[in-house]
C-alpha cells in the first residue's frame, strides 16, 4: 500500500507539474495583452492553486494560527525543507528569496525562475546588493516576498541565527516585517527536514511516502522598520518565531 500510494501521488504530481510549465510557457506569455497588473492578478491566482494542489496530492494539512498584518509585506520564516516553500505559497501570492542552488532543480528550478524567484548566489557581495535592489524595489510596491533568513534550512528542532544583511530592504522600503513560525507534525515527520547533502528528488520520493502531515503555520506580531536596525530586525524577528514555535508545542502537549 505504502508503495502504490507514492507512485499514485508522483503520477498526480507529475500532471502538476506539466500543467505550470504549460502555464509559464504557453498561457503567461499571452497575458502580456491584458496589462501588467491584470496579467500578475492571474499569474498569482494560478500560482496559489498549483500550491494548494501540491498540498492535496501530499495529503497536508495546514493549521494557521496568530495574525496575518497584510500591511507587513516581508515574510521572514524558519526554514525546514523545500516543503515550507509550497506551504506558504498556498496562503498568498508570494515572490520567493531563494539561494542559486534551486534554479538547478528539475522543473521547480525552471518554474521558479519563470516565475519571478529572486535567487542569492552566497558569498557574492555584488549579486545580494543586486538582489537586495530588487527586494526594495518590489516592496515598495506592496510585493509580498518570503524571505528565510537563516540562510539554509534546519531540522527544525532550532532556529538558527538570522541574517540581518537579509533585513535592510525593509529598512529602505520603510516597511514591517511578518515573523512566520514553520512545524511539522504527525508521522513521518521527521523525513520533512531537507538538510545536509539531500538531493531534491530522492526526498520528494521519501515525502511522497508519508501517509498524512499537518504543519503548524504562526503568524507573529509584526514588526515596524522605522526605529529598529536591520540587527534589531532580524534578532526581534528570530525571537518572534521561537516564541511562535514554543507556544506551539506548548498547546500541542495540552492537547
Amino acid at each position: 500500500m505504502p508503495r502504490f500510494r507514492q507512485v499514485y501521488r508522483a503520477l498526480l504530481i507529475l500532471l502538476a507539474c506539466l500543467g505550470a510549465i504549460a502555464a509559464v510557457v504557453l498561457l503567461f506569455p499571452l497575458l502580456r495583452v491584458l496589462g501588467e497588473g491584470r496579467a500578475q492578478a492571474i499569474r498569482d491566482k494560478v500560482q496559489i492553486a498549483w500550491f494548494r494542489s501540491f498540498l492535496v496530492i501530499l495529503g497536508v494539512r495546514v493549521c494557521r494560527s496568530g495574525l496575518w498584518n497584510t500591511a507587513a509585506p516581508l515574510w521572514a520564516s524558519n526554514h525546514i525543507s523545500w516543503l515550507d516553500i509550497v506551504v506558504l505559497g498556498a496562503q498568498s501570492p508570494l515572490t520567493f528569496i531563494s539561494k542559486q542552488d534551486v534554479a538547478g532543480w528539475p522543473v521547480f528550478g525552471f518554474l521558479a525562475s519563470r516565475t519571478g524567484t529572486l535567487f542569492i548566489r552566497r558569498g557574492d557581495r555584488e549579486d545580494t546588493q543586486r538582489v537586495s535592489e530588487r527586494m526594495t524595489w518590489l516592496l515598495r510596491q506592496r510585493r509580498t516576498l518570503l524571505l528565510f533568513p537563516e540562510g539554509t534550512s534546519s531540522s527544525g528542532e532550532t532556529v538558527l541565527r538570522f541574517h540581518p544583511r537579509l533585513f535592510q530592504p525593509a529598512k529602505r522600503a520603510g516597511i514591517a516585517v511578518q515573523p512566520i513560525a514553520l512545524a511539522y507534525r504527525g508521522e513521518g515527520s521527521d523525513a520533512v527536514p531537507f538538510i545536509g547533502d539531500a538531493s531534491f528528488l530522492p526526498h520528494l520520493l521519501a515525502v511522497l511516502m508519508i501517509p498524512r502531515l499537518t504543519v503548524e503555520l504562526s503568524f507573529g506580531t509584526a514588526i515596524d522598520s522605522e526605529h529598529a536596525s536591520r540587527d534589531d530586525l532580524a534578532q526581534t524577528a528570530r525571537q518572534i518565531v521561537i516564541d511562535c514555535l514554543g507556544k506551539s508545542e506548548a498547546q500541542r502537549q495540552v492537547a
